[in-house]
């Protein structure tokens, strides 16, 4: 007869103090059963939750599996598999409990798998797409199919939520998830009229000349059904008013305005349908800052996936590269076993050459040979042998430094990976001249370098994607990101827009080449 179960809701399917302590006794789900012909005793040291987890992969469950399982056996392996990842079990464990769950009980069952698969990051996301999309279970391919759609490229949303309620009828996420979903979702048209408020004179009047230029080029190459209106944002004690006068001819939507001081004179409007061109925290409309990359998250990503453990930091003491790097530093130390050595040199007036051979030890080399001079008596040869131990240098500077520093890693003989910053991504996109100073150098940069088309500067390309994002937000507002931004793919993250930059290097001719992640 098949088992009742009732069902136990775990918010977010995190291991309770309870079960933590079930599996530090026990090591395993159910207690292991020791034959009478054994003569090996019985292990009684406790292994830790975390390390169980670790190291102990959950089984590919099939459906007799299932039916077997206990409530806390089930509860257990679905905390298993959330915790290394296993997300074909974890969807099946869900199911099963969902099978004898109420109507409420159901409703959180599916919300928590959404909750729980969907809370990745991109990269991570996509990997998992494929991961569900590929499995022979049926149940498994309908959430990677709904996970690709709501959380994939953000264009023509609304149709294709349509076509999966026509194919996935059957899915359990028809019964409470996606209904509430689309409900939310109440599908909102883009914008009829788009009002751009840029100060177009004054300090920054060169940078808001090519946005303008970057919008009118991505409107053009849109179907123009879109009115687009400029306005003078340049004295700040009139925004509100130039604000105000957009809405009254007509805006349904803002981009802009470009300063913070600017974007300050509009948080009392508490209009959601103004995408302002820089981030100053809280507001309550959407913030698309020209540099919104979490460069920190994705060279952490990048380090994991090569398994680095020791990573060395260069950096000058301006404030924007030293705040990049202590961020860095501190990020990469969070991982048990990772270390990270930070040196920083004066931005003005540098030394270079010393500034890398501190971070490499040089003067402690050069230490032992004055110490073994002293006990010899004699004169020896002397070449500083520095540490070899980095995984990685990242050098967190211009293109010009960066230059000076790649010939001494030649000089000491070292041969470790450096990485560098979107720093050295090319400022024009035309043209781009061979660089054969950077070759080798791996670093992070905005995708337009590769195919530039008629753009000619990053903040061409910014207010490119400015109007992109003016005209699809409902949707990325629903989860999904813009896969064909010209600074990066594009999500929206608490009322935010990030880029998430791609891989580039030069080539031993000095080539600009695109990199996998």
């Amino acid at each position: 007869m098949k088992k009742t179960m009732s069902f136990y809701p775990l918010k977010h399917l995190a291991l309770s103090s309870s079960l933590i302590a079930f599996i530090a006794l026990n090591g395993c789900s159910t207690p292991p059963k020791h034959s009478k012909e054994s003569s090996a005793p019985p292990k009684t040291e406790a292994v830790s939750a975390v390390e169980l987890l670790k190291t102990t992969p959950p089984p590919q469950l099939n459906a007799e599996e299932l039916t077997t399982l206990s409530d806390i056996e089930l509860e257990l392996q679905m905390a298993t598999a959330q915790q290394q990842a296993q997300w074909p079990n974890f969807i099946l464990l869900n199911h099963q409990l969902w099978q004898t769950a109420g109507d409420s009980g159901q409703a959180q069952i599916e919300q928590s798998i959404w909750d729980t698969i969907s809370r990745q990051p991109l990269e991570q996301i996509k990997t998992t797409i494929q991961t569900l999309k590929q499995h022979p279970n049926t149940s498994v391919q309908q959430w990677g199919e709904l996970l690709a759609i709501l959380k994939g490229p953000a264009e023509d949303l609304h149709k294709k939520l349509e076509r999966l309620n026509n194919s996935n009828s059957d899915a359990i996420y028809m019964h409470h998830l996606l209904p509430g979903f689309t409900m939310q979702n109440i599908y909102v048209p883009p914008p009829k009229q788009i009002a751009v408020l840029l100060p177009f004179e004054g300090k920054y009047q060169h940078v808001a000349n090519q946005i303008k230029t970057g919008i009118m080029k991505a409107f053009m190459a849109s179907d123009q059904n879109i009115l687009l209106k400029f306005y003078n944002a340049g004295a700040l004690d009139e925004v509100e008013q130039t604000y105000q006068q957009a809405k009254l001819e007509g805006a349904d939507f803002v981009i802009g305005p470009l300063r913070k001081e600017a974007i300050d004179r509009l948080l009392t409007t508490a209009d959601e349908n103004v995408l302002a061109l820089n981030n100053i925290g809280y507001a309550p409309f959407t913030q698309f800052s020209y540099k919104s990359a979490d460069e920190v998250s994705q060279l952490i990503r990048h380090f994991n996936a090569k398994n680095y453990q020791n990573i060395g930091i260069l950096s000058s003491d301006s404030a924007g590269n030293t705040k990049l790097a202590h961020a860095l530093k501190t990020a990469w130390l969070q991982t048990e076993g990772h270390s990270a050595v930070l040196s920083i040199y004066p931005d003005k007036k540098p030394k270079l050459r010393q500034a890398l051979g501190a971070l490499i030890n040089e003067e402690t080399s050069k230490e032992r040979y004055n110490t073994l001079r002293w006990s010899t008596g004699q004169k020896l040869k002397f070449f500083p042998r520095p540490r070899q131990d980095f995984d990685a240098i990242v050098i967190i500077d211009n293109p010009a430094r960066m230059a000076v520093f790649k010939p001494q890693f030649a000089f000491f003989e070292l041969n470790t990976p450096v990485y560098g910053t979107s720093q050295l991504s090319p400022k024009t996109l035309q043209n781009i001249s061979p660089n054969h100073d950077l070759a080798g150098v791996q670093f992070l940069a905005h995708p337009v370098v590769f195919q530039p088309n008629d753009l000619n500067s990053n903040f061409e390309a910014f207010g490119w994607d400015s109007f992109q994002v003016a005209t699809q937000l409902h949707n990325l507002r629903f989860g999904g990101y813009l896969s064909q931004g010209k600074t990066g793919e594009l999500t929206l993250e608490d009322q935010q827009i990030k880029q998430n930059l791609i891989w580039a290097t030069y080539d031993k001719k000095g080539e600009l080449i695109p990199l996998s992640e």
